[in-house]
């Protein structure tokens, strides 16, 4: 044992590597050269005497031995790392990171984020805004925010809501516009937040029973649901939004919702974290503030 021991630093590039399947990207988070990756991985495959990657392409994929290997080397690691986190646990008081979607960010969290900070004024918030999938378990992310139908098994992950999405426009539009009847939305610019391609305006017009040629409408395409959001504030139409993000917007009177319709479960947020993340406290202080706040926006159905 203390032999294998000895040679610690080749196994983390083995680990790393199987994860990644990738040399570079392997030293990329141990801080060191991608030579360096190589030639510890060559030594450790020269002291085992098995071969643990072949390269494919690109990638260098471990081979069921090396696969094998860096199975074991996961768990070993992880649970070394559970247990200095146990004696390790940071107090209330300190920085959390939080990584989630612009439209979220700016919709929801940067708006209402004075209100954690007053009640807990111990607890440094940074948000970043991104659409990746952060490791929150090797990275500096503590918390993530994430938009969509997906399942995280590495991860704790709880859905923060799931919404139905609605059409909302201002009121300067209905000022301007007939919107007295669903059909009338073919006289507007109808815009639509690139990640679903359409599909949602034509499920919401068909629940409305609006006959429509594809080619009759008229769209304003965007890549997000916070550019949509800004289009239609700057008076280009309608688009289809979550009351939940929107809440502050509608109860302020600067957006509407003049139609019924409502396709269901349109959109949906989860909560991730690492549940061994020795800001556990921090996480969960934020985490209970969070849900709380999206519990106060159901009244505005």
């Amino acid at each position: 044992m203390e032999r294998i021991l000895s040679h610690l630093g080749a196994l983390r590039c083995v680990e790393a590597a199987a994860r990644h399947h990738s040399y570079s990207r392997a030293a990329d988070e141990l801080h060191v050269t991608q030579a360096a990756v190589s030639q510890q991985i060559r030594q450790i495959e020269e002291v085992l005497g098995v071969k643990l990657f072949i390269r494919r392409g690109r990638n260098m994929e471990p081979t069921n031995k090396g696969r094998h290997l860096a199975g074991q080397l996961n768990r070993g690691f992880e649970a070394i790392v559970d247990g200095v986190h146990q004696i390790q646990t940071e107090p209330l008081a300190g920085t959390l990171n939080v990584t989630t979607t612009q439209s979220l960010a700016t919709m929801l969290l940067m708006p209402n984020l004075w209100k954690f900070h007053r009640q807990h004024p111990e607890i440094d918030v940074r948000v970043m805004v991104s659409t990746k999938q952060e490791d929150l378990r090797h990275g500096d992310m503590d918390v993530a925010i994430r938009f969509g139908f997906f399942e995280q098994s590495e991860l704790h992950q709880t859905i923060l809501f799931e919404d139905p999405l609605v059409a909302l426009c201002t009121p300067h539009l209905l000022e301007h516009m007939d919107l007295s009847t669903p059909d009338k939305v073919k006289d507007c610019l109808l815009v639509d937040a690139a990640y679903r391609h359409t599909a949602d305006w034509q499920t919401w017009l068909k629940l409305a029973g609006v006959d429509f040629v594809p080619e009759e409408i008229r769209w304003l395409r965007v890549s997000n649901l916070d550019v949509a959001l800004s289009a239609v504030m700057s008076g280009h139409g309608i688009f289809l939004g979550s009351l939940t993000l929107s809440k502050q917007l509608v109860e302020a009177g600067s957006l509407v919702k003049p139609f019924p319709y409502q396709i269901e479960n349109g959109i949906r947020y989860s909560f991730l974290y690492d549940e061994s993340s020795p800001r556990a406290e921090r996480i969960r202080a934020f985490g209970d503030w969070l849900f709380n706040l999206v519990r106060e926006s159901g009244d505005i159905r």
